[in-house]
């Protein structure tokens, strides 16, 4: 009796361990299988999340090259304006420097060369050449269309001065002597002309005894204006 007993209990115990082993095996694979499922669908969820931000970042750095190309193009633009006005300022005051004399030109143009006669008559006053004869020269060639002037070297400009100091002519307040090379720039056959007038300016030069003579060039130079301006009363209008 004991021993059918005792061969019951082991059958039964024997039948609840296997069965606690098959139960505890089903969980494990349900875990395991759980768990690889998961493992996908978490990255899945994680790359889809990743894709977003990276989109999300993508667009606000395309807003920003947009905003900054669109400062880039500004500045350029800006830029191109501040080229200009500076570009049309200096060829205006290039223009105003040339206009005042303050820069040296080359060009065709005539060579007036005044010098006092050879011989002077005995027991009269000596002829030479004066500043009022200069001036006269000076004049003449404006006329014709004279674009630039000088003196032995002395640029003429709009406030240039002629005087007459003893036997020297006083120009820019810079003392020359004779003889006078007078140098313009302009038509060579114009400029000659009008000082060739019959009768005119240099017929009466040459009636008074000096020498003058005129010779055309193809290239001339005329110098800079070197002194400065002095304005003691004049001020500009408002």
């Amino acid at each position: 009796m004991r021993t059918r007993l005792t061969t019951s209990h082991l059958a039964m115990t024997l039948a609840i361990f296997v069965m606690a082993f098959l139960v505890v095996a089903q969980l494990r694979t349900s875990r395991a299988t759980t768990s690889q499922v998961e493992i996908p669908t978490r990255n899945v969820y994680a790359m889809a999340t990743l894709l977003r931000q990276e989109r999300e970042a993508r667009i606000r750095l395309e807003s920003q090259v947009a905003t900054l190309r669109g400062e880039l193009e500004s500045y350029q633009r800006e830029g191109a304006k501040g080229r200009n006005l500076t570009e049309a300022m200096t060829r205006e005051l290039e223009t105003m420097r040339i206009a005042l004399g303050l820069r040296a030109m080359r060009g065709p143009g005539l060579l007036v060369r005044l010098d006092d006669p050879s011989t002077q008559p005995k027991g009269a006053n000596p002829v030479v050449v004066t500043y009022q004869d200069i001036v006269a020269v000076i004049n003449e060639l404006w006329a014709a269309g004279a674009e630039a002037i000088a003196v032995n070297g002395q640029r003429v400009t709009a406030t240039t001065g002629l005087s007459q100091v003893g036997g020297t002519v006083v120009v820019n307040l810079q003392r020359l002597n004779g003889p006078f090379q007078i140098v313009a720039i302009g038509d060579r056959s114009t400029l000659e002309r009008a000082l060739n007038i019959r009768g005119g300016l240099i017929d009466g030069l040459r009636a008074l005894g000096l020498s003058v003579t005129m010779t055309p060039r193809d290239s001339i130079v005329v110098p800079a204006y070197r002194g400065t301006f002095n304005f003691e009363h004049a001020k500009p209008t408002q």
